[in-house]
């Protein structure tokens, strides 16, 4: 297969992906029998769909090349980039919210003049009171768990490989290679980073579905995971290590909204609780401690 029609089928798959993703709850809610959907919970009902889409997605990718697994970029992660991922995910945490509370600020503060001060969890609506209200277990398996597997695969995996394989295909001087990230040519850092900022695009836009400050704040955080994401995809050469840093972001996330980091301090930075922002500064010394040390190790060798 050419290089080029490998680049346009994926785009393809990554186009019908991205569209179940975004069709198929209203699909199911409009065609599904009404007592069935009275049976299922918001977290219920998200993971299957979810479930769905992901096995559509994988199933197409089977059908249509002979290692799924390397198009989307399924590779064996190394252990250092894993742990990384982890340890960093805080941190990007603190920045992503931290970068969307002073992009939402005066919106926010016009709303609460306007409505009130629980017009946030108003617009949050269903979602929001899930995430605070359901089981932990469930609420963990739903928005930690699944959502970093089935989310990342989709953006990370398809529509990141797509948009990386297509500029490649379509600018790029010489050709392609299935070398790991270091090894890239200029040209395949160049596609990548547009693949980066792409995903993390259409990331940002999958989560405009709610009203108002909180929406605001749902959009601009969201990108800016997925441009952490992206970035780790793209360093690490694996879909497997944004989806360490997608899961600890929205646990971090999940914690926060069940006041499990909550103080009596006053926060530091914007609405960051201090032991958040205490976890997320060791988290960053970790691992530029390690990452020194890492680099000693093999100077030494």
């Amino acid at each position: 297969m050419g290089r080029r029609a490998e680049a346009f089928k994926l785009a393809g798959i990554a186009a019908l992906w991205l569209a179940l993703a975004r069709f198929l709850p209203d699909v199911l809610w409009r065609g599904l029998p009404r007592a069935l959907l009275d049976t299922l919970s918001l977290p219920a009902y998200s993971m299957l769909c979810q479930v769905l889409t992901t096995l559509v997605g994988i199933g197409a990718m089977r059908l249509a090349f002979e290692r799924p697994g390397e198009a989307i970029g399924a590779n064996k992660p190394a252990g250092w980039y894993l742990g990384l991922a982890a340890v960093l995910a805080p941190a990007v945490f603190v920045v992503a919210s931290s970068v969307a509370i002073k992009i939402a600020e005066p919106y926010l503060l016009a709303e609460l003049a306007r409505e009130g001060a629980g017009a946030s969890r108003r617009n949050a609506g269903a979602f929001g009171k899930a995430v605070t209200e359901a089981p932990l277990a469930v609420t963990l398996v739903w928005g930690a768990l699944l959502a970093a597997i089935a989310e990342e695969l989709a953006f990370r995996g398809a529509l990141f490989s797509a948009v990386d394989k297509c500029a490649l295909a379509l600018f790029a001087r010489g050709a392609a290679s299935d070398e790991s990230p270091p090894r890239r040519s200029r040209d395949e850092w160049l596609s990548g980073a547009l693949a980066v900022v792409v995903a993390a695009a259409a990331f940002g836009a999958m989560h405009a579905d709610m009203k108002g400050s909180v929406g605001i704040v749902r959009v601009v955080s969201t990108t800016c995971l997925g441009l952490a994401c992206g970035t780790a995809r793209l360093v690490a050469g694996t879909v497997f290590v944004p989806m360490i840093v997608h899961f600890a972001y929205n646990t971090v996330s999940l914690g926060l909204g069940r006041g499990f980091f909550k103080s009596d301090s006053e926060p530091l930075l914007s609405v960051v609780p201090n032991r958040l922002l205490v976890i997320a500064a060791a988290g960053v010394l970790a691992a530029v401690v390690a990452g020194v040390a890492r680099r000693a190790s093999r100077g030494v060798a």
